[in-house]
């Protein structure tokens, strides 16, 4: 079951996207048009595409990094929050997620977007209906991993002939869960559950088995985090705690996959969750997100770090 948020306020990106006090490694960009949370991002051409999110449900805006700015695009087909994407061959896949802030039924629908003719296609829905997951490409395929359903188990989408499979579940539960891709593999990073609370725990998923296996921890448990790769190691930022009291996350995790060892990189600038990141040409963008854990207060600031 997913644990839910409260909403506190939101604001547009101008308002929210004040200059923030430096800290080491971190640079601040021009802000979201639309200041929002609980979102994904997507990386496509160089572009940067962020779509609904609590404060935007029906949004999709693009970022430029080359250029830093961002632009405005046609509005998804319907509103949604903790909405799962992930660009593919070309397009931007949209999945599941809920309707409204007052309506957390999770859905099962599917869309595409084609920044080419700037159209949304309806594919064929989801085996069963998500929310607070994470959405992956890996070879011909997309994936979404965890989030609050009837099952845990991994779904893969073929684009190729509209289709979905069901494959194996994941060890541990987790929904408000970050995914990513590294060497052929799908790594499922923290979250949270009923019950267990924050995970530290960290599954590996290889497409070639369909196994699961545990893979090194987290230093510190978390939910609602970020995660991108950069320059071949994982990258977790920010999230909350909301067990045994509520907490937002400034800290960021590194994973050097090949030593197995998770150590400290640079602390956001500001705790953050419900917020997004990926990696453009060297560099980790976190966008959006909120700073009240348990609740919604939308920021539009634009972040990235090099190493």
């Amino acid at each position: 079951m997913v644990q839910g948020c409260s909403i506190l306020g939101d604001g547009e990106g101008g308002e929210d996207g004040e200059t923030i006090t430096p800290r080491a490694g971190w640079e601040q960009h021009t802000a979201m048009i639309t200041a929002r949370s609980e979102m994904p991002a997507a990386v496509l051409d160089g572009l940067i595409y962020v779509p609904g999110g609590f404060g935007g449900e029906q949004a999709l805006e693009a970022y430029d990094p080359a250029a830093d700015e961002w632009q405005a695009l046609p509005e998804l087909p319907a509103g949604r929050h903790h909405v799962m994407a992930a660009a593919h061959q070309g397009k931007i896949y949209v999945f599941g997620g809920a309707r409204s802030p007052i309506d957390w039924r999770a859905t099962d629908t599917t869309w595409a977007f084609d920044p080419e003719s700037q159209e949304w296609a309806e594919l064929a829905p989801m085996p069963e209906a998500r929310l607070a997951g994470a959405a992956v490409s890996l070879g011909d395929h997309l994936y979404v991993v965890g989030g609050a359903g009837s099952s845990q188990a991994l779904l893969r989408y073929d684009p190729a002939g509209d289709a979905w499979a069901q494959l194996a579940p994941l060890e541990q539960p987790r929904e408000h869960t970050a995914a990513v891709t590294l060497n052929g593999k799908i790594y499922a990073l923290a979250g949270r559950w009923e019950g267990s609370g924050e995970l530290t725990s960290v599954e590996v998923y290889d497409p070639e088995t369909d196994e699961w296996t545990a893979a090194p921890a987290l230093n510190v448990a978390r939910g609602g985090h970020a995660a991108a790769v950069l320059d071949g190691q994982i990258v977790v930022l920010g999230g909350e705690v909301l067990s045994g009291g509520r907490q937002t996350l400034d800290s960021v995790e590194i994973f050097d996959a090949e030593r197995g060892v998770w150590s400290a990189g640079p602390g956001l600038p500001v705790p953050l969750h419900g917020v997004p990141a990926t990696s453009v040409n060297g560099r980790v963008y976190v966008l959006g997100g909120s700073d009240q854990a348990g609740g919604i207060e939308n920021r539009g600031r634009v972040l990235s770090f090099q190493r």
